[in-house]
């Protein structure tokens, strides 16, 4: 089925429409793959771990007394101590053989987790196929900016909006879109060209530094990523506050939800965090206003089940998968427990393909389970069955744009007990 992909916006013109058939989705990467690691390495490397201990046994034998040698009573304890030799070098081989692929998996762990050029596709922007380069291409208004970040990097963002045409009943909402771990924003458009006719609503999307067309800085890292988000999300507030003359568009700081798919669902949850702890910090004056809630799509709980997701056999070794072993730990339980704990004014909606072959759908399911235990104002949890990991939002079908229209209607419906509770008091009803 192939609901969902719009009779509304417009269509890229026909010479590009055979492109944009090329891919309808952000590239999917093979992990595993890009880890580097394949079982032609595994087995070469425990061959020599095994050579050496040969050797190490056969030098030893040459070395012993020849009188030990002698007597038929003794043939058969030697048996025995040849198979208990072979037992312990057997399990040497097995325990060097992980410790060396577990040194392989750490010291390239960056380089599996952050694709920003995946095979077959160039990193720019500018150099995606002519259906890939723009939003132009798809008939939408949008602004290219170079977002400042406080590391003095700057990142490729952008704002695809509203004209003011569509904004005289109602100021629309604005998505802040984190994207996942492979490919550029230029392979995000045909998502975003749907989210901006269904959802009528505006769009800054980001590419992280080192994807795209933004700049290297200290390369991708969960720090890196974070000071990108912060950065953006700090460019709307002052966008916001300071509308360029005349203004495109409307936009509002209570009308702010943040949207991450995969591990751009983890830079959501832990920005959200991020700006409510500062919020909420003694004698925070210039903190910035928390967004009003979360849209998760395919997200994982933290790099560690990931991890082990990948790579059953690290499943022995869970208790090491932490800093300083996991350079970019991505913990979404421990943001997200913090938000339902300290706050109560927002939304979240979850949407999971039960599809999904890299994210197992039941990692969605441990984030809700979260939230339950002290449940945000709105929280819709919605499944879809033929949902892959990015293919969610066309193989989800109709249904998927009317689950997350039904979220928005409740996020809109509960706006005055929203502003109630954020003013400390109780709120005269409650949407769910």
């Amino acid at each position: 089925s192939r609901g969902g992909e719009g009779e509304e916006g417009e269509r890229p013109p026909p010479h590009e429409r055979a492109t944009a058939r090329m891919s309808k989705a952000a590239p999917d990467v093979d992990l595993k793959a890009q880890s580097g690691l394949s079982s032609h390495l595994f087995v070469a490397g425990a061959a020599v771990l095994s050579a050496v201990l040969l050797y190490a046994r056969t030098s030893g034998e040459d070395a012993e007394d020849p009188a030990a040698d002698q007597g038929v009573e003794e043939a058969g304890s030697s048996a025995f101590q040849w198979i208990v030799w072979l037992t312990i070098r057997f399990v040497q081989v097995v325990l060097g053989s992980g410790v060396m692929l577990l040194g392989i998996l750490v010291v390239q762990q960056r380089k599996i987790i952050y694709v920003p050029a995946p095979p077959g596709t160039p990193r720019r922007t500018s150099e995606n196929p002519g259906a890939y380069k723009s939003p132009s291409a798809w008939g939408l208004p949008y602004e290219n900016l170079m977002v400042p970040t406080s590391d003095g990097t700057k990142v490729n963002a952008w704002l695809v909006y509203q004209p003011m045409s569509n904004c005289q009943q109602d100021v629309p909402f604005t998505f802040v879109y984190f994207h996942g771990n492979a490919g550029n924003i230029g392979h995000r458009l045909e998502n975003i060209r749907d989210m901006h006719a269904k959802l009528k609503i505006n769009i800054l999307i980001v590419d992280y530094r080192g994807y795209g067309e933004s700049e290297d800085g200290d390369g991708p890292s969960e720090r890196g990523f974070m000071l990108d988000a912060m950065g953006a999300y700090r460019w709307l507030i002052e966008r916001i506050r300071n509308p360029k003359q005349p203004e495109v568009t409307k936009m509002r700081e209570d009308r702010i939800l943040l949207f991450g798919r995969s591990i751009g669902g983890a830079v959501a949850i832990r920005l959200m965090a991020d700006v409510l702890r500062e919020s909420l910090a003694p004698g925070a004056r210039d903190a910035l206003p928390v967004p009003t809630g979360l849209v998760l799509e395919n997200t994982f709980t933290a790099l560690r089940d990931m991890a082990v997701q990948l790579f059953p056999f690290l499943s022995f070794l869970s208790p090491l998968l932490r800093p300083p072993m996991v350079f970019d730990p991505w913990d979404s339980t421990d943001s997200l427990a913090f938000l339902t704990q300290n706050h109560r004014a927002w939304c979240c909606c979850l949407l999971s393909g039960l599809e999904d072959q890299m994210v197992p759908p039941a990692q969605m399911r441990q984030l809700r389970e979260i939230m339950k235990k002290r449940e945000p104002q709105v929280l819709k949890y919605f499944t879809f069955k033929h949902g892959g990991h990015n293919d969610t939002p066309t193989r989800g079908g109709p249904e998927y744009w009317l689950s997350f229209q039904k979220f928005m209607a409740l996020v809109i419906a509960s706006e005055a007990d929203r502003r109630q509770l954020l003013a400390g008091e109780e709120p005269d009803g409650a949407a769910k």
